[in-house]
């Protein structure tokens, strides 16, 4: 029978246990853990999800393209939606109209969809959703019914509104659906001018603009800019450790699948949150790389990866409820 020395073994296993503790993987460990705590398990209705989708990529749209038919119809149906989720209305109404003089005696309006969820904690501080709706319509009788571009981040969004009226979130959410997006980011410039007194309380933009991809996408990708002046570095750890434990590969920055010079893109200035990165307002903006299907007649239901499309949706929307929970109420 062996005879064991109990008090060394304590000292012994006391000094291994604190060896492990603060070993850097362990500290990895560690962290992706508490980050993963501070969101809730997000389950989301994939049916809702992609019925969204398959609705807004119809051809009963059209192609939404701006001051058209399919782009009032595109309108009525989020506002729709917007009601029987009960979203409020931004600032009263639903509908934010803007005109746009393309030439001489040819005006256009379009129209901007916005809803609001009310902070708890410090409701004159705003986090901006943002994707467009608009598309590029139709041509030679052919529709362009841009699924991935941008019925995605706009299904996305609007089931995002719907989930968020369950949260308690600490900061007021402005769920704007960009109209003329595709026309020179025409409704995101709208906004910000037509909100200019609210310009300093936005605290961030978070932007979906193509998170659908196509049968071969496998990554979400974003970007983003001046986070850190709303987390601290501890946050941005966090953020990071969370988003290493997603359920899909996320990775920051762009790429275009054609590599000429020509097709090379500022991606600060691809989208909407390109007006907001202008006034300094911090951004991230999530979507994909650019596929054979964009803005084409093949950017269609049928030719998304609807699994990816879920999943991240999902992610996405883990990051803005943590965002929310521990971005400081100051710039």
């Amino acid at each position: 029978m062996i005879k064991y020395d109990y008090k060394r073994l304590k000292i012994l296993g006391i000094f291994v246990f604190s060896l492990v503790l603060f070993t850097p993987q362990y500290a990895i460990c560690s962290q992706s853990l508490e980050s993963a705590s501070l969101v809730p398990n997000v389950m989301l209705d994939d049916e809702v999800l992609i019925q969204h989708l398959k609705k807004l990529s119809s051809d009963d749209f059209l192609g939404r393209q701006f001051a058209t038919k399919g782009s009032l119809k595109a309108q009525i149906y989020l506002v729709e939606k917007l009601k029987e989720s009960h979203v409020l209305p931004f600032q009263g109404h639903y509908y934010h109209d803007f005109d746009y003089n393309k030439s001489l005696g040819k005006n256009k309006s379009g129209s901007n969809i916005i809803g609001f969820i009310k902070g708890s904690e410090f409701p004159e501080s705003y986090i901006v959703l943002s994707a467009h709706f608009d598309h590029l319509g139709q041509k030679k009788h052919q529709v362009f019914n841009g699924a991935d571009d941008n019925a995605s981040g706009t299904a996305a969004l609007l089931h995002f509104a719907q989930k968020l009226t369950h949260y308690s979130l600490r900061h007021s959410l402005i769920v704007l659906f960009t109209d003329g997006e595709e026309v020179n980011l025409l409704g995101a410039k709208a906004f910000v001018k037509e909100q200019e007194q609210l310009l300093d309380s936005i605290k961030l933009n978070i932007n979906l603009d193509m998170i659908g991809g196509s049968k071969q996408t496998k990554k979400l990708r974003f970007i983003s800019d001046n986070i850190e002046s709303i987390l601290t570095e501890e946050k941005r750890s966090m953020l990071k450790a969370l988003q290493a434990n997603l359920s899909l590969k996320q990775k920051k920055g762009f790429k275009r699948n054609n590599k000429s010079t020509a097709m090379r893109t500022n991606w600060k200035e691809a989208s909407d949150h390109s007006v907001f990165y202008h006034l300094d307002i911090p951004f991230i903006y999530f979507g994909v790389d650019t596929h054979r299907n964009y803005h084409t007649i093949n950017d269609t239901f049928e030719n998304i990866n609807n699994a990816f499309f879920v999943n991240a949706s999902e992610a996405i929307f883990k990051q803005i409820i943590y965002l929310d929970q521990n971005m400081s109420s100051n710039k």
